[in-house]
């Protein structure tokens, strides 16, 4: 034998021998696969039985939301309810006054010279106007109540369960904090 050639007869042989260990492997996986088809069907356990929850009775109505910044519970007072509360059908709207709130992105604050502050409402039409205490927004008579760095609060009037209105309070947060 040629000194040249053992070491490719080396090779050929630890492939061939790979093969065959790949083909054991690939029968033997082969096999179990039988026996496992070849078993009965397990049987299926009925699914646990539904137990019936008692109703809850949230008690804590006419304490202040923890969700609503303090500064919307003061002007808001201890009750999202108030009797006689209806929008203003006299009232002239104001141009984003057509737009729900949803589709308007507060973008920031600017102070004019006499210390008035505004914030910068964009409308979805990519137009920016400016805003301030007193205004209105949204769909549903929202009255701006404050404007801080980073979002406008304002009460909305909107209709309650019992045919009435409800002032609820909301958010335009800026989408940069």
């Amino acid at each position: 034998m040629n000194i040249k050639k053992l070491p490719m007869l080396l090779i050929l042989s630890a492939a061939a021998l790979s093969i065959t260990g790949c083909s054991d492997r690939i029968g033997m996986a082969e096999k179990a696969m039988t026996d496992i088809r070849n078993q009965p069907a397990q049987p299926i356990e009925p699914p646990p039985k539904a137990e019936l929850v008692e109703d809850f009775v949230y008690s804590a109505s006419t304490q202040r939301s923890p969700f609503l910044p303090p500064s919307l519970v003061n002007i808001q007072g201890p009750s999202t309810s108030i009797d006689g509360v209806r929008p203003d059908i006299t009232r002239v709207k104001e141009p984003l006054e057509q737009y729900e709130l949803s589709q308007l992105t507060f973008r920031g604050v600017v102070i004019s010279p006499e210390g008035q502050q505004y914030a910068l409402v964009q409308r979805p039409d990519g137009s920016v106007a400016s805003v301030r205490v007193g205004d209105y927004l949204g769909l549903n008579d929202g009255r701006i109540v404050e404007i801080t760095p980073t979002q406008i609060n304002l009460i909305e009037i909107v209709p309650d369960s019992r045919a009435g209105f409800i002032e609820k309070p909301q958010s335009l947060v800026s989408p940069i904090s």
